[in-house]
């Protein structure tokens, strides 16, 4: 409580001082920054960036005020404002992708003999919904019976599949699921588990054929605060959940990222195909389709893109963000590669009158240790895109304060509920945030901070007291 008390007398008179300034800039605009954001972070060390801009600066009052706002900083998650804004100029609000299922040979009396094909399409959302719809057009199509291969091919992206241990060691974490243009489902789970009666009882969500969870975990006293949990699997068709859980905790629940990509999509697929009452014996591989593989459905995503860039900004989904960077290649016949990606979106900057030439990309994602923005580049961005001309489809991508996403249950106050747009960002060390706000003058303020320091973590509630103060005195 005592630095947000400090953060409020500090953050009340910067304010005032820039607004008398007019432009905040030199010794008096670094000094309030300086002392807002070094509450309660070391005095020494600490490297961040801040930039805030007015939409308007024909007001009276208007401020654009900054500390090293042209200095290059790793942007976490905010970096998806870039791909995202990309996706939406270059593929378009409603944009759908296609994904295509294949008979692998011929159906002879209900059998398909051969096997099955999905030739990916880049869909950043094919979920165990949509699986479930497909399996009954198949199902009409005569077929009860699948016999022989089970095909993902992913050729769309010739961008190499990325070790999803590679980033932070954490391979079941589903944000480290690597971008695959026959994604299913995030190539994820949710796993419930409690005890009743003594014993662990466990749900699976959506469920794999031919998978369990076997729990090993002991009771302690206390709540859920005592639970320590450690995810392996033994062999491909068990993941043991070790360790322990506090008595008095009613149970937990987790995402998981299981297998590869063609175990995952050929588990959840045939138990929900056994499910509908087919049966199905086949062989998961990662492969190409052959040419003489007959098309069976035709799925078109019915998530325009602009629902799968809201998930993206709101929920930071970054399996989605990865793939959708990828897309931005090979829409354009680019092979669906990193490389090509990361041009695509410096030729789209270009074409918006923007050049960042301290801006790295790697993945789209923020997953990364590589990526690099200024804060002033990614306001200018933002600020960019209320020019077009209906820009709320665009805001509306992004969390809104105290209501939704990562910050639905930050800025609650009534004061700025539902009176700011954000995107946030966070990894080891790095904290981010960017977005608007609706100011009680009437102004729009565009805003981007960085913190890159290994205390980071100290700063998002001086994040949320600067959208706070925003909202109230810019």
């Amino acid at each position: 409580m005592r630095f947000l008390a400090e953060i409020s007398r500090t953050l009340g008179l910067g304010l005032l001082l820039c607004t008398n300034l007019g432009h905040a800039k030199g010794p008096a605009g670094d000094d309030w920054l300086s002392g807002f954001l070094q509450v309660g972070l070391p005095a020494e060390g600490v490297s961040y960036s801040v930039t805030v801009l007015p939409v308007d600066q024909s007001k009276d009052r208007a401020v654009h005020f900054g500390h090293r706002e042209m200095v290059a900083m790793n942007p976490a998650s905010t970096i998806k404002l870039v791909t995202t804004a990309a996706a939406m100029d270059l593929l378009g609000a409603d944009y759908r992708p296609v994904t295509r299922f294949f008979a692998l040979g011929p159906i002879q009396k209900g059998v398909l003999k051969g096997g099955l094909g999905i030739l990916g399409g880049g869909d950043p959302k094919l979920v165990i919904e949509d699986l479930q719809t497909i399996i009954g057009e198949l199902k009409a199509k005569g077929i009860r019976r699948i016999e022989g291969r089970f095909v993902l091919d992913g050729s769309r992206y010739q961008e190499p599949l990325a070790d999803p241990s590679a980033f932070d060691g954490q391979p079941m974490k589903p944000y480290n699921v690597p971008p695959h243009a026959a994604m299913l489902n995030f190539k994820s789970v949710r796993l419930g588990l409690w005890s009743e009666k003594g014993r662990w009882q466990t749900v699976v969500e959506p469920e794999l054929a031919g998978f369990r969870v076997d729990p090993q975990l002991r009771r302690v006293q206390g709540g859920c605060e005592k639970n320590r949990f450690e995810f392996m699997q033994p062999s491909s068709d068990v993941l043991q959940v070790k360790g322990q859980m506090g008595l008095q905790c009613p149970g937990f629940e987790r995402y998981i990222a299981l297998f590869d990509h063609a175990q995952f999509a050929y588990r959840l697929f045939a138990k929900a195909w056994r499910d509908a009452g087919g049966s199905i014996t086949a062989k998961p591989e990662k492969a190409k389709i052959p040419d003489s593989a007959r098309l069976l459905v035709k799925w078109t995503s019915p998530r325009p893109l602009l629902e799968a860039l809201s998930e993206i900004n709101k929920r930071s989904n970054n399996p989605m963000a990865r793939l959708v960077f990828l897309e931005l290649s090979a829409s354009a016949k680019g092979g669906g590669t990193r490389a090509d990606a990361v041009e695509r979106v410096k030729q789209w900057l270009t074409s918006q009158n923007l050049r960042f030439p301290e801006m790295v990309l790697d993945n789209g994602s923020g997953l990364s240790r590589h990526e690099r923005i200024a804060a002033a580049s990614l306001t200018r961005l933002m600020v960019s895109r209320l020019g077009q001309p209906d820009p709320f489809p665009w805001i509306d991508t992004l969390a809104l304060a105290g209501l939704e996403g990562t910050v639905r249950k930050r800025l609650t106050d009534q004061q700025t509920v539902g009176r700011a747009w954000i995107k946030t960002g966070s990894l080891d060390d790095v904290r981010s945030v960017s977005g608007y706000a609706l100011t009680d003058t009437g102004r729009w303020a565009v805003f981007t901070i960085f913190v890159n320091h290994p205390k980071a973590g100290l700063s998002k509630p001086v994040f949320d007291e600067f959208i706070r103060k925003l909202v109230s005195r810019y």
